[in-house]
């Protein structure tokens, strides 16, 4: 006869320990979690970082300081260009007419001269550039971009920059106060 064989018993997971009541009176054998008192008493003191403040300063501005006018070279063609402009608008009766020379934050705006020029109404304005337009051809120089709207024309000439304001414009960006460190010459 063949023995029997005894099925494998599995074995129950393990109960969790129960947790033990506390009494309201202390047991002999715990200790108490206070240090003993003998002779001095040892404190620990607690050493906390010392953080450094900062004093408070405002922040120091950059200032970009322009080289002297006489190390920039002159652009006479540039020069030539922004006198002839102011003088096709005197021509054509424009009012406070101002050349102003920004070659020493040239390499900053991209030009050496400004020219402002104000007219009386919108229709003066689109003559001064029309005649600027046809003196300039004349010479074989051509605006390389032409801006308009009813109060202000831009022509470009790369070099030179002329605006034509009609007077409210011309207070309102006050152009001229922008670049009051700037030489310029009024005509």
């Amino acid at each position: 006869m063949a023995a029997k064989k005894k099925p494998i018993s599995k074995k129950k997971p393990a109960s969790k320990p129960k947790a033990k009541r506390a009494s309201s009176k202390p047991s002999a054998h715990k200790k108490s979690k206070a240090p003993a008192s003998r002779g001095k008493a040892k404190s620990k003191s607690i050493r906390k970082p010392v953080l450094k403040k900062k004093k408070a300063t405002a922040p120091r501005k950059k200032v970009a300081v322009a080289p002297p006018a006489a190390s920039i070279p002159e652009n006479a063609a540039a020069r030539e260009l922004a006198h002839a402009i102011a003088e096709v608008a005197l021509g054509k009766k424009a009012n406070d007419v101002m050349v102003i020379d920004v070659r020493n934050r040239g390499s900053a705006v991209g030009y050496d001269y400004i020219v402002l020029a104000t007219g009386d109404s919108d229709r003066q304005l689109v003559a001064i550039s029309e005649s600027l337009n046809e003196a300039m051809k004349g010479k074989g120089v051509r605006a390389s971009s032409v801006e308009t709207s009813p109060d202000w024309v831009l022509v470009n000439y790369d070099d030179v920059v002329a605006h034509f304001f009609t007077p409210e414009k011309r207070a309102t960006y006050d152009i001229e106060g922008l670049w009051s460190d700037a030489p310029s010459s009024r005509r």
